[in-house]
């Protein structure tokens, strides 16, 4: 039998790299003033400098530009711990594992099923868990600029950021982020790519610096199920 890995499985990690950036370059500033881009982008670095671990729900929804009014809607719970690990776990309407050991992705498909595992990606989640850990520069790959939070329904809120990469080649168009300005929480990102697809992401019960355990970003194939690797 030949198992392949999937175009749904492929958009999915496709999604999640971009996604490691929408998280990891979201914060806020103080409540009741009114900062610039740079000045937010300061609050990321300087919020994310203290965090050492993250856990959080998620919904997931995508909307394709060739289909308007239809929405793709997913949820589950990801993880993040310093020294460049993470874990997503989607619980509908598919179960899919995903698992960055700090060396290589995982993809776990049950109802495939098969395991895909590849480094090919390594750098961009290297780059975009950096900022997590507080390491790295936004402004070195990313333009700034503050958006008008009032048309996106968000003025009483926080505040919008939108952020377009300077590199060439990127996945994505660009990142908008949507942040509370009086706790400092991620509450949504969406990712724009270049056929105008945006994937958002909505960010519930936060946790943060709750000491999760290594053994949670490992991952080991079960026993019969095929490994497809991708270098």
């Amino acid at each position: 039998m030949k198992f392949l890995h999937s175009p749904s499985t492929r958009t999915l990690a496709a999604t999640l790299v971009v996604t490691v950036f929408a998280l990891a370059i979201a914060a806020g500033a103080n409540a009741g003033s009114s900062p610039d881009a740079e000045e937010i982008v300061a609050e990321v670095q300087q919020y994310y400098s203290g965090v050492g671990d993250y856990r959080c729900e998620f919904t997931q929804t995508t909307a394709h530009k060739l289909f308007p009014g239809r929405l793709e809607r997913s949820y589950g719970k990801l993880s993040f711990k310093k020294g460049g690990l993470m874990r997503w776990e989607y619980s509908r309407p598919e179960n899919k594992l995903f698992v960055w050991d700090g060396k290589a992705l995982w993809i776990h498909e049950p109802e495939v099923p098969q395991v895909f595992t590849g480094t090919a990606d390594a750098e961009r989640l290297r780059r975009g868990l950096a900022f997590l850990t507080g390491e790295g520069r936004i402004l070195d790959d990313y333009q700034a600029k503050k958006l008008d939070a009032g048309k996106f329904g968000f003025a009483a809120t926080g505040h919008v950021l939108k952020l377009t990469p300077k590199a060439k080649g990127s996945p994505f168009r660009h990142v908008e982020i949507y942040v509370d300005g009086a706790s400092f929480r991620v509450v949504r990102s969406v990712v724009v790519d270049h056929e105008g697809n945006r994937n958002r992401l909505d960010f519930e019960k936060p946790e943060i610096n709750v000491g999760l355990d290594n053994g949670l970003f490992s991952f080991t194939p079960p026993p019969g199920v095929p490994v497809i690797r991708a270098e």
